[in-house]
């Protein structure tokens, strides 16, 4: 028995592949990646520069605020705290009975006099007004008719006056077309006054019509509403699933002040007299005022006359209802205003040849200020002087700072 002969073996399927090398990028990518890498290292650089000094080269001050303890106020001769109340306001409500079927306004719209702010359902009353349209054309067709009538009577009533001399028609003939001439001018003033009937209906069907609309009495602004679509509104609220007012209408422009004023002081303020009005709401804020209205008449229980003040100048913040105080002028002076007082630590002053100066920051730049000392209260100092509610003042400032120098702030108070 033979041996087969041996065979090499395949030792290929042993080795490894090779990996490839990777590809070297294109010269034109590492070009554009080293221009990008040493832009970003510029602005680093630059931006390192300009901020390291901030925080390392400044120099550092002590800082406390400014308070304000008085305000530029007008001397005043009186004063007096009210309300704001509107002297002309409406309850727009509908003049007819009926179904609220559409409401163009909301609180806060503005109207004209005479726009359409609402409707009350109008279907029986459109009804009613084509009824008497249709008689007012009957009573027109029957005055045409009345009218040929007469005209018939009149040529009738004229050939029998003609031919009654020569006996030519008897008497009785011509007494019956004056009787028919007379019968056809009273149709015709009967069909006459049918249609001045007719026309009254339609006159005041188109008034019942006209009432199912709510318009604006004056221009204003909405400030309450008092019915939705679908409720039923009628004159004084006659059922008590009904409404009465629709919405409430105010004129903005007729705002003014009411206060009480003391019998005893009632006697210094005269129509005319200037005023100051300021708003709880809006502090420090003055409106330039004059007193519109002494009423005549006195509050026994109260013992004060009430007075009306009106704003000469008015803005969307003056609003119905807000509290306010008014200060009365004195007539036979001018208005006087005093300048803002300002408490400072007293180790912000500073004499600089001969004259107080404070200095004080506008975010990191110093600004000088002259000021004026009123009084001391313990270590601070009451001043007068260029300065904001936001200031804060430097604190024992070096002799080597000027005005228009860059610090640091360090916040002590």
């Amino acid at each position: 028995m033979t041996t087969p002969p041996i065979r090499d073996a395949d030792v290929s399927v042993l080795t490894l592949p090779r990996e490839e090398s990777p590809q070297a990028p294109p010269p034109s990518r590492l070009r554009i990646r080293w221009v990008g890498a040493s832009i970003v290292s510029s602005v680093c650089l630059a931006g390192l520069y300009w901020v390291l000094p901030e925080f390392s080269s400044l120099p550092e001050v002590d800082t406390a605020p400014v308070r304000i303890v008085g305000i530029a106020t007008p001397s005043s001769l009186l004063s007096a705290s009210g309300y704001v109340v509107a002297q002309r306001q409406a309850s727009v409500a509908s003049k007819g009975t009926g179904r609220l079927e559409y409401l163009g306004v909301a609180v806060g719209s503005r109207v004209k006099a005479g726009e359409i702010i609402a409707r009350v359902q109008q279907d029986d009353v459109q009804a009613v007004q084509q009824q008497v349209r249709a008689r007012l054309d009957v009573a027109k067709a029957a005055l045409t008719n009345a009218q040929a009538e007469l005209r018939d009577a009149q040529q009738s009533h004229a050939r029998a006056k003609a031919l009654l001399p020569n006996q030519f028609v008897s008497q009785a003939e011509f007494d019956m077309t004056a009787n028919r001439l007379r019968r056809a001018e009273a149709m015709v003033r009967s069909s006459s006054a049918t249609i001045t009937a007719a026309e009254a209906d339609v006159q005041a069907a188109d008034v019942m019509l006209e009432n199912t609309l709510i318009r604006a009495p004056f221009d204003g602004i909405v400030l309450k509403k008092f019915a939705e679509i679908g409720e039923v509104v009628a004159p004084m609220a006659s059922s008590a699933s009904s409404r009465g007012a629709v919405v409430l209408i105010t004129d903005m422009a007729s705002l003014t002040v009411e206060a009480d004023i003391s019998e005893s002081s009632i006697a210094q303020i005269s129509q005319g007299q200037t005023a100051d009005i300021t708003l709880d709401a809006m502090q420090g804020k003055h409106y330039p005022a004059i007193v519109h209205q002494i009423v005549p008449t006195a509050d026994r229980s109260k013992g004060t006359v009430l007075a009306k003040v009106r704003f000469l100048e008015l803005d969307e913040h003056v609003l119905p209802e807000m509290s306010a105080k008014i200060s009365f002028h004195e007539p036979s002076r001018p208005q006087t205003t005093s300048p803002p007082r300002f408490l400072i630590p007293a180790s912000a002053l500073v004499l600089k040849n001969g004259t107080p100066v404070a200095y004080a920051l506008t975010g990191d730049i110093v600004r000088e200020i002259s000021i004026e000392e009123i009084a001391t209260r313990g270590g601070e100092r009451e001043v007068h002087g260029a300065f904001t509610a936001a200031d804060r003042v430097i604190l024992a400032p070096p002799s080597s700072l000027a005005p228009g120098d860059r610090v640091h702030s360090r916040v002590t108070q």
